[in-house]
């Protein structure tokens, strides 16, 4: 495999692109597309006339009315904080532990490519309160000892100065819940970059750091723009983390500030939500393409033709401090949380103080007994299964089908597969429900109607994840494929599905990870009637059944962990060590 910088990407000619337009291959494709757009804007138009378009009439009020609403401008600029703080912390540290596991001689067997990712086992919501049991001012596992250490040494601190409500608790989740999904896209990278750039630096008298930054980031910086992206898109979306923490700390947030207009308000004003998301699918679209042009100019590294063997980079004495700080960050931002979750779900309720005798395994027995719950855990279960599955194949093929024929067609592809990011999740879980949860499609109260949700929802996180590894192939490959005779589909099979394989892998966890805890869709979708996880969390978490809530959570953790971590594994590029 010969690794070769590129400062573009150049399509195919002409006749190519046509040829690849006609092909069955792209025939399917542009289907697909069409069954996409069809899932995104349907339900999205629904809401938009009825909301922004009320008798078919444009209406200034309401675009007037959201605009100078109060709180607004304080929702948007700490979402805008914590976006760009959230995106400067997560972005490094993700792609520095990718490098370090990937690249250097500072993984610790095979089992160093999943302690990056063990936040993804559990949804934010279970991962919030696990934190929240270890960093509450009041009943914190944690906050007591570390006041009374530092109280110890001299340093005087009030419990409220370590309480997770606050500005630095946010942040810290925010970066706690995204680093995973930037160390999925850089690993997927480097375990299918070919090394030789990395020992010609070497053998130039490069150090370890500094071939680090001047040439293994510049090598995936594709996949670096992804992450950055990603990173904005959550931050932006996510609901349960502010929430929960946010509202406690009285910081409002985009998405907190959209739910309650839907939630809070009477009668609820979809109205005023649907123009926020309007406004913030022009914020994201805008972000995608200056990215896109950004990778453009400056290139990025790709696969070529002939394969070779990782050789680690020796870290020295530098080997036990990098493996010391990854296992730091798995303790400190992983471990804890979920043992505070096993802790409260062994307890009849949650208590700083520990009594032995009380432990139990009675709210795990509780929950199993009850056919709800083991309905809902096995609805969860398929349902990321088959969500992961359709959205990963739906981003690779999309993905593929852009580069093949570039110009107009790959913006609008990467437009399509973006803007269901920019909408709010409970915002267009109520267009789907509006329009096919009744008449004529009646899906309402079926697990069918929640999984054309997720697809929508959790395509923008897939197809990232997909174009970040589709850009790493090089032209070389699939220029031979057709030498050979082999055509569009052909090539997907046989050439590039096997070299993205680990992208493709990577954005399944993601998402799967995702959906077996997904909060905002379940809120409007599920109920008694196709019950899944989501929906059990937020009727535990709203009657204040804290340690059944921690049993659930540590049930999620399980079934993710076991998934996950079978999926990077058996996933990951033959030649890697």
């Amino acid at each position: 495999m010969v690794a070769r910088v590129e400062t573009a990407v150049l399509p195919a000619d002409g006749r190519e692109q046509q040829q690849a337009k006609r092909s069955p291959f792209s025939i399917l494709v542009i289907a697909l597309v069409g069954v996409i757009v069809f899932l995104t804007l349907y339900p999205l138009g629904i809401i938009v006339a009825g909301a922004v378009l009320p008798g078919g009439r444009f209406d200034a009020t309401i675009w007037a009315e959201t605009l100078m609403a109060p709180g607004l401008f304080q929702a948007v600029s700490n979402t805008a904080i914590i976006a760009a703080v959230n995106t400067a912390v997560s972005v490094p540290l993700g792609v520095f532990f990718a490098w370090l596991i990937e690249r250097t001689d500072a993984r610790i067997g095979g089992m160093s490519r999943l302690l990056p990712v063990i936040p993804l086992m559990l949804p934010p919501v279970a991962l919030t309160i696990g934190w929240l049991f270890l960093a509450d001012p009041r009943a914190g596992y944690l906050v007591a000892p570390l006041v009374d250490a530092l109280h110890a040494v001299g340093i005087p601190v009030q419990p409220s100065t370590l309480a997770i409500q606050s500005w630095g608790g946010l942040i810290f989740l925010y970066v706690l819940y995204s680093v995973p999904h930037v160390y999925v896209i850089a690993a997927a990278a480097f375990s299918s970059l070919d090394p030789s750039l990395e020992e010609a630096a070497r053998v130039c008298g490069s150090n370890r750091f500094k071939c680090f930054f001047k040439v293994s980031m510049p090598a995936i910086r594709y996949a670096i723009g992804s992450s950055a992206l990603l990173c904005i898109i959550s931050s932006i979306a996510l609901y349960s983390i502010p929430a929960l923490l946010g509202t406690a700390a009285r910081i409002d947030v985009l998405s907190v500030y959209i739910y309650r207009l839907l939630n809070y308000s009477y009668p609820p004003q979809t109205a005023q939500a649907v123009v926020l998301g309007l406004i913030t699918i022009l914020v994201i679209g805008s972000v995608w393409l200056l990215q896109r042009k950004i990778a453009s100019r400056t290139g990025h590294a790709q696969m070529g033709g002939m394969g070779v063997r990782l050789n680690p980079l020796a870290l020295g004495p530098w080997k036990w401090p990098a493996r010391i700080a990854v296992l730091a960050y798995v303790v400190m931002t992983s471990i804890l949380p979920l043992l505070a979750l096993l802790v409260v779900a062994l307890q009849p309720f949650w208590s700083r103080e520990i009594n032995l005798s009380l432990l139990s395994l009675k709210n795990f027995l509780d929950f199993w007994e009850r056919g709800a719950s083991r309905e809902a855990i096995y609805n969860s279960a398929l349902l990321a299964i088959a969500s992961a599955t359709a959205v990963v194949l739906t981003g690779g093929l999309l993905a593929i089908f852009a580069k093949q024929t570039g110009g107009l067609w790959e913006k609008t592809v990467g437009v399509i597969t973006k803007v269901p990011s920019a909408v709010p999740n409970i915002v267009f879980a109520v267009g789907v429900l509006v329009a096919f949860g009744f008449s004529p499609f009646h899906l309402s109260g079926t697990w069918l109607i929640i999984f054309l949700a997720y697809i929508v929802v959790f395509l923008p996180s897939a197809s990232i994840a997909a174009e970040s590894s589709v850009q790493q192939v090089g032209n070389q490959l699939v220029d031979a494929a057709r030498v050979f005779g082999a055509g569009p589909g052909r090539t997907f099979r046989t050439v590039q599905l096997p070299l993205i394989l680990p992208g493709l892998a990577a954005g399944w966890a993601l998402v799967f990870a995702i959906v077996v805890g997904e909060l905002n869709v379940a809120a409007i979708l599920a109920g008694p009637r196709n019950p899944v996880i989501g929906y059990l969390i937020l009727a535990l978490f709203d009657n204040g059944t804290y340690s059944q809530l921690a049993a659930l959570a540590t049930i999620i953790g399980v079934i993710a962990a076991i998934t996950v971590s079978a999926t990077l594994l058996l996933a990951r590029p033959k030649f890697s060590n």
